[in-house]
């Protein structure tokens, strides 16, 4: 259980460019005019598959889910959670995947492997069953920092972010957190980061776990032929 502290507007100057207002991890339990209780939940780690999880699921080319699943609607980013423009979704949405021609098997060995790589214990349905997911975009965005300070701080493997939750495929392979992970260290992050000031954006945290969240990283990036066609 944390305890945090909601930081009075004092920074609303407009010389820093910087939000004003937010949290920061409370010292003393006396007069604080508003708490925020931070409980994690025991629940199991769900599977969550991205494009190339996906492809490599049914021994496909990461571009087949991109070029020919979404397009012919045989897969939809709306029922994948967006995160930092990149669509995830449940595992076992995943693993019910068919084809009209039943060309495209799931591969039950891959997916065996998936779940031990990521810890998991759950294969849920559906996004609604997804708990609320964190990429650099989002985790920026509740600091009130750039994807610079969050992308420094994970190649410098400091202590100031929590620990990652999901490392996904592939060359570059995305780091994802669980949000509750992420708010179960602000303490440690905010301590890191206080010559910094790193404020905890309690608006940006309620839409995260309220999953109506609009800011950086909520909207699907386009990919393949797609991302080619509008470039031309």
């Amino acid at each position: 259980m944390l305890l945090l502290e909601k930081v009075p507007d004092q920074r609303n100057s407009g010389k820093s460019g910087r939000r004003s207002g937010g949290i920061r991890a409370a010292r003393q339990y006396s007069a604080i005019p508003r708490l925020w209780i931070v409980e994690r939940s025991v629940v199991g780690k769900p599977l969550i598959v991205g494009r190339k999880e996906f492809a490599k699921l049914f021994d496909v080319a990461p571009t087949s889910v991109s070029d020919r699943w979404v397009p012919r609607g045989l897969l939809k980013y709306e029922d994948a959670a967006i995160v930092s423009g990149k669509p995830y979704w449940p595992g076992g949405l995943a693993a019910a995947f068919q084809t009209p021609t039943g060309r495209a098997t799931l591969n039950e060995s891959v997916l065996a492997q998936l779940m031990e790589a990521q810890g998991a214990t759950t294969k849920p349905r559906t996004k609604e069953d997804l708990p609320a997911l964190v990429g650099y975009q989002e985790y920026a965005a509740l600091f009130d920092v750039t994807q610079k300070h969050i992308a420094v701080a994970m190649d410098k493997q400091s202590e100031i972010l929590a620990p990652v939750d999901y490392v996904m495929e592939g060359p570059g392979a995305s780091k994802l957190w669980l949000l509750d992970t992420v708010l179960g260290y602000v303490e440690t992050t905010l301590k890191l980061t206080r010559q910094d000031r790193w404020v905890l954006q309690e608006d940006v945290a309620e839409a995260l776990g309220g999953k109506v969240y609009g800011g950086p990283g909520s909207k699907i990036v386009a990919r393949g032929a797609k991302a080619q066609a509008s470039k031309g």
